[in-house]
Parts: C-alpha cells; structure tokens; sequence
C-alpha cells in the first residue's frame, strides 16, 4: 500500500463545549431563556399589581358606597326619632286628657248605669202589661193576633 493513502478514520465530532462559537451560542441562548422567564416573572407580577390596585379601587367605591347608605340611615334614624318623640308628646297629652275625661265623666257614667237599670226594669214592667192585656184581648173577645183584620176596632 501506497504511503499516501491512509484508512479511513471517522471523523471525531466535537464536543461543543471545547468550542467558544457554540458555548457562546449556548450561553446567548441560556442568558435569551433567563431574561425571557424575568420578563414573564415581571409580567405576572405587573399583571397582578394591576388587578390588584383595580380591586382595591373597587373595593374603595364599595367602601364610600356603604358609608354614603350609612349616611342616609343615619339621616332617616333621626327622622324617625324625631317624629317618635312628636308622637310620645301626643301620647302624653292624649293620656292626660283620658284621665281627666275618666274623671269628670265618670260620676255621669254611674248615672247613665242607673238609668239604664230603671229603664229596664219599667221596660219589663210594660212589657208583662202587655202581654197580660193581650191574653185579656184573648180571653175576652177572641182576639187573634195572627188573623188580625185591618178594620177590627181593637
């Protein structure tokens, strides 16, 4: 065999990190992976201070909303109050003059119970009468009060 013809030899692949163009091409792309997931990282934590702070606005309308309805409230409380101490003054004088009413009626009252007794005992008084007068009307000249004629003379 001739001298200058040499078996083949498989070619040794290099290995990448002996050589500086591809350890730097790894190196640009590990430091491109890094800013890129600082760059989400900052995103989501921007993106969440943003929700938050709209939140929190929304929580301040909330907030001034409820303190505005307890400001109405508090207002018709004292409308309220207002027209309940009117009505326990009302009260007041009512009662006053229920019992001076009480007092100066009440002597009449007994009066009119008594009344009302004598008149019920002469109401039951004229009551027995007629109905005895009526039994005489019966007995006597064959009264009947169911067939009762309009020209009769009793």
């Amino acid at each position: 065999m001739p001298s200058t013809v040499q078996p083949y030899v498989k070619p040794r692949v290099k290995n990448p990190a002996d050589d500086p163009v591809i350890a730097m091409s790894h190196d640009r792309r590990a430091k491109e992976l890094k800013n890129e997931s600082q760059r989400r990282l900052c995103s989501n934590v921007s993106g969440v201070i943003v929700q938050k702070e709209l939140r929190l606005k929304q929580l301040e309308k909330e907030i001034q909303a409820l303190a505005d309805g307890v400001h109405e409230y508090k207002a018709q409380i004292d409308l309220l109050q207002g027209e309940k101490q009117s009505l326990e003054k009302r009260i007041a004088k009512n009662q006053e003059w229920c019992d001076t009413f009480d007092s100066s009626i009440g002597p009449f009252e007994d009066k009119y119970e008594t009344s009302k007794a004598a008149v019920k005992t002469s109401y039951d008084y004229a009551k027995s009468k007629y109905k005895e007068s009526l039994q005489k009307l019966i007995d006597d000249f064959g009264f009947h009060p169911t067939f009762k004629r309009w020209f009769d003379e009793f």
